[in-house]
This record gives C-alpha cells, sequence and structure tokens, in this order.
C-alpha cells in the first residue's frame, strides 16, 4: 500500500478508517479521526500500527 491509501484497523477494540501518512518497513504511521477524547488525547489522531493487522478499504 501506498501514502494515501485508505485502510481499516482495530484500537483499543474498536475498529477505524484512516489514511496511511507515512510507510516503514514493517509498519505504517496512519491519521485517522476518533469521537472519543480518551482516544484523541492518547494518539492525537495518529498511531502507527504494524502491516498485518492493516486491510485496505475500497
Amino acid at each position: 500500500m501506498e501514502i494515501g491509501s485508505h485502510v481499516q484497523f482495530v484500537l483499543e477494540d474498536k475498529t477505524y478508517i484512516g489514511e496511511i501518512a507515512k510507510v516503514y518497513v514493517n509498519s505504517y504511521l496512519i491519521t485517522f479521526k476518533s469521537d472519543d477524547p480518551a482516544i484523541v488525547d492518547k494518539y492525537h489522531n495518529k498511531v502507527i500500527i504494524s502491516q498485518k493487522q492493516v486491510q485496505a478499504v475500497k
């Protein structure tokens, strides 16, 4: 997958859809939106997720 691709991932037992901002060797930096203030405070709408845990969204 490339930068700008939309992906789905699970974070703290909730499914989110985000966009790849940066590609690393075995993971992605993903930007996403959340309505949960605790998630926003903890992750600031960015998270690094293993490539194995990410699925492409069409």
